[in-house]
């Protein structure tokens, strides 16, 4: 039997890992300066904790979960997003107790059964960031200036989208409203559009069905029954992001107000917002970013009363617009047979780490047949390989050949000199 990865799934081969590996490290940087923490959550939970926090009407919960029963029969469920398992530690673990606003992030798999899309696996990564405990407008600015900061770093173009829902009260009159429009169109409503009608309207905007998009277009915005409350917040928002200056006096420039979005999980309130990918590798699944505030959802799953406000990116769908990253490490092959090579290599490690170096070293003991190493090292495009043989072990010396230039010199066998001729090749390239 061929055996294959699950539908749904993809490995990350070496020659993409840099590229993800990037992702991370960029991110893990920008949400640290801004005073984030990782935290790490399991990657189940249990049922009633997703049903209660994402909403029993959405997609996730309804059609999209891992959910399975263990060998005490307690119904489990793979995360299909991060927010959840952070709110549940965040109780857990007394974290509400902690001088606010708390500022989380983790990084993991999450699971959906859902069609594949462009960049969207059922099996898919997240980068996610939490800020608890702060009702101010600051949150939802700096998250924007941190993640156009993360996407300028990744070089990635991009379109920043926000829009408000408002509060409970401006939900619940939108909702009100917007059965009564869309009532006489019913019949004429795709079947989730149907469910979504009784169960939560506001997510029928989030309906990609072209022809009940259209009948929602007639429709007037959220935006425009937000309560007294909400709509000072969002006006404040957008002064602060400076949406009523001129495009070339704003720190970011490629934002703008989408008055239709709404997001696919319940819990969000007032401010929502998407990172749009303008590269056309992505087409019509171009969302590389999205989130708001949910500030009920501490206290809707058992605990204290906790304003909240947070987001989350896709690696895979990074993955495809992510330039490759300028830095490239040096590779090194070490063919040798003397015992004391490994204390070479050794302190060579230690000076690369001190000196801020990318380097890989390659290490093959004993060979048996030199000139099929160094095929081997072309082939695996090997910028340097150090011979410390017999001969050199003699003359305490390290034979060092460039494989780009074929320079060969010897030099003395120690870690310190490798440095100096990579640093002067490396200088050499720039």
């Amino acid at each position: 039997m061929k055996y294959q990865a699950p539908r749904g799934t993809q490995d990350i081969l070496p020659k993409d890992s840099s590229k993800w590996q990037n992702i991370l490290n960029v991110s893990k940087k920008n949400l640290e300066f801004y005073g984030y923490k990782e935290i790490i959550i399991p990657v189940f939970e249990h049922t009633e904790l997703f049903q209660r926090s994402v909403g029993e009407s959405t997609d996730i919960v309804n059609k999209e979960m891992y959910t399975f029963l263990d060998k005490s029969d307690r119904s489990l469920t793979l995360r299909p997003e991060a927010t959840a398992g952070v709110m549940r530690a965040y109780i857990e673990n007394g974290l509400h107790r902690d001088p606010k606003p708390v500022k989380l992030w983790s990084f993991g798999p999450m699971f959906r059964y859902e069609r594949s899309q462009t960049g969207r696996y059922r099996q898919f990564h997240q980068i996610n960031a939490e800020v608890l405990g702060s009702t101010s407008t600051s949150c939802e600015v700096e998250a924007m200036h941190l993640l156009s900061s993360i996407f300028h770093e990744l070089s990635i173009d991009f379109r920043i989208e926000i829009n408000s829902l408002g509060d409970e009260d401006s939900r619940k009159k939108y909702k009100e409203y917007f059965q009564k429009y869309t009532k006489g169109f019913l019949s004429d409503l795709c079947d989730d559009c149907k469910r979504r009608y009784e169960q939560n309207p506001l997510r029928m905007l989030d309906c990609k069905v072209k022809a009940d998009q259209e009948i929602y277009a007639g429709a007037k915005k959220p935006t425009e029954f937000l309560s007294e409350t909400s709509n000072k917040r969002w006006e404040e928002i957008k002064t602060l992001l400076g949406l009523y200056k001129d495009k070339a006096q704003r720190t970011i420039k490629n934002i703008v107000t989408n008055p239709n979005m709404v997001r696919g999980l319940d819990y969000y309130n007032d401010f929502v917002f998407e990172i749009i990918s303008t590269d056309e590798t992505l087409k019509g699944q171009s969302t590389i970013c999205a989130g708001g505030r949910y500030d009920n959802l501490v206290e809707s799953i058992g605990g204290p009363k906790t304003p909240g406000f947070g987001f989350a990116m896709g690696v895979e769908r990074l993955m495809l617009v992510v330039k490759e990253s300028g830095e490239k490490e040096t590779s090194l092959m070490f063919i040798t047979n003397q015992d004391d090579s490994y204390n070479i290599t050794d302190e060579l490690f230690k000076h690369t780490e001190h000196e801020n170096l990318k380097l890989t070293v390659e290490i093959n003991y004993n060979p048996g047949n030199i000139t099929k190493q160094i095929e081997s090292a072309l082939k695996k495009n090997i910028d340097f390989i150090l011979f410390y043989l017999d001969e050199e072990k003699k003359n305490n010396k390290i034979k060092i050949r460039n494989l780009k230039t074929r320079e060969e010199m010897e030099i003395p066998a120690k870690a310190e000199n490798i440095v100096e001729i990579v640093r002067r090749s490396i200088s050499t390239k720039k």
